[in-house]
């Protein structure tokens, strides 16, 4: 977040999850639902949410922000492993230079 703005992004730095898991986005300026999860969207259908398309809402963030977030620049440190429940180990956390 950005001043209550949500950061929505094409490429995620850090896997902490298999993004499939992700059913349910809700931010300030709507809820999104994977579209996937039809079932979900048919049980919200008409109960007055703000229902929106999670790319609906960051073209709007990104026209009030002027734009995309600028990517981070990452050094070659590594200071973290980020596991699954299982161990498997999803990504690797990047030091990140100032």
């Amino acid at each position: 977040m950005r001043d209550h703005i949500p950061v929505i992004v094409d490429e995620v730095t850090t896997l902490t999850g298999p993004g499939e898991l992700v059913d349910v986005i809700v931010t300030e300026r709507g809820v999104a639902i994977n579209p996937r999860r039809g079932d979900l969207l048919k049980a919200v259908k008409g109960k007055g949410l703000p229902i929106r398309d999670i790319r609906d809402i960051q073209r709007e963030v990104e026209k009030i922000c002027g734009g995309r977030p600028k990517s981070p620049r990452r050094s070659a440190q590594v200071v973290a492993a980020v596991k699954w429940v299982d161990g498997t180990v999803l990504d690797s956390v990047w030091k990140v230079e100032r």
